[in-house]
């Protein structure tokens, strides 16, 4: 599965930076905790095992991935730098949007240095939530659109978010200008959707004698 230029900087910068995929650890269990799932470094592994067998080696027709899973493995194959377990942010799903906590003093320091314009007018403290919705999610291609960013329960106004979007577009030349979708390739026949605490992703069929 490909990424395609078009990409949210802030979902990458809010899911924090993912780790190298040969460096998993080998735990078969998602990280779901009690205000979600965990971004982790084995959830890659997890991941990338259901995508194939499902778009790729076609030796299952149906698997659904958890939300913390398949949101460490698009960070992996967008190829930004290794992160650490001990992230505390969080992230559900139902069959609407993926949502993402945590606090913005939860970000790593380079991030909250290029956050400045966020970090200036807000405490640290301040929890957040990003809601991402995937419009599209057949012909090929899963599309996430970033939504919006609620702090404290209130949207952040464009005026804080574009300078820290543009940054990262600058840094990051596989994401596009406005930096608010990620277009992910899948097989022609492939679906995918989203469903509570998960993404389910289909074909129409196995390969022959499978």
């Amino acid at each position: 599965m490909q990424c395609l230029p078009r990409f949210s900087r802030l979902l990458g910068i809010l899911l924090a930076a993912p780790a190298a995929v040969a460096a998993q650890s080998g735990d078969a269990t998602a990280a779901l905790e009690p205000d979600g799932w965990r971004i982790s470094n084995a959830g890659v592994v997890r991941a990338d095992s259901a995508i194939e067998a499902v778009f790729l080696e076609r030796t299952r027709a149906i698997d659904t991935v958890a939300i913390g899973d398949f949101a460490s493995h698009l960070l992996a194959r967008l190829g930004v730098p290794p992160f650490e377990d001990s992230l505390r942010f969080r992230v559900t799903a139902d069959s609407m949007l993926v949502r993402i906590t945590g606090r913005l003093m939860d970000f790593p320091p380079e991030s909250r240095h290029e956050l400045g314009p966020i970090f200036n007018f807000i405490d640290s403290t301040t929890p957040f939530t990003a809601e991402i919705a995937m419009p599209q999610r057949s012909g090929g291609v899963m599309r996430f659109r970033l939504e919006r960013v609620r702090v404290s329960g209130f949207p952040i106004p464009d005026l804080l978010l574009l300078p820290a979007l543009r940054e990262y577009d600058r840094r990051y030349p596989v994401l596009a200008t406005d930096g608010r979708e990620l277009l992910v390739a899948m097989p022609p026949d492939g679906e995918a959707r989203l469903v509570e605490g998960g993404i389910e992703i289909s074909t129409k069929g196995v390969s022959p004698g499978s």
